[in-house]
């Protein structure tokens, strides 16, 4: 039999839950899907962090930063998936299969610009090393702070401001755009 002050707090967990996911759902989707470039496998990303995030509120912990913890949270996520990736199959080279950029619904849709420029600059974001391609695609795509970029990479947010700068530098580069202010 549940007491009342356990069902107020299910209550206030489901209600802090739904909150967080309307505000990031969208957000922690397009992060993925830049990263894997799968569709099915994005929303598999976004659904293991929100669940993961779930877990957390049930257990009690202390959430400081929600988009931050979310980030982290599908950052790992698209790591483990990367480690755990098998070469692509012959027959699928063979075949000329190749995975898009579907999106989920028309909400998403709405919220992303699909204009050539943009896919460009995405394609060359992506193109970007390692190290800089997380940091300036949150700055910018995300509109994130260094602090939160640090949180979520693990880093200072001097070192995110640092590799945001010099991603940008090579992002500049790669585009043509490295002699306007010259």
């Amino acid at each position: 039999m549940r007491t009342y002050t356990s069902y107020h707090m299910e209550t206030n967990i489901t209600e802090t839950f739904k909150k967080i996911y309307e505000e990031n759902s969208d957000i922690i989707f397009r992060f993925s899907l830049t990263r894997v470039s799968n569709r099915e496998q994005a929303l598999d990303i976004t659904q293991e962090t929100f669940l993961r995030l779930w877990k957390s509120l049930l257990e009690g912990k202390e959430v400081l930063n929600n988009k931050a913890f979310l980030f982290a949270i599908a950052h790992n996520l698209i790591i483990d998936w990367y480690r755990k990736k098998k070469s692509i199959s012959l027959d699928s080279m063979i075949d000329g299969e190749k995975d898009s950029y579907d999106l989920p619904d028309g909400k998403t849709a709405d919220n992303i610009e699909l204009k050539a420029e943009g896919r460009y600059l995405m394609d060359k974001i992506n193109e970007l090393a390692p190290i800089y391609k997380d940091p300036v695609y949150l700055r910018f795509i995300e509109d994130m702070s260094p602090q939160e970029i640090g949180n979520i990479l693990n880093i200072s947010a001097n070192a995110a401001g640092v590799r945001i700068n010099r991603g940008l530098e090579e992002l500049r580069k790669k585009t043509g755009y490295n002699n306007l202010n010259k």
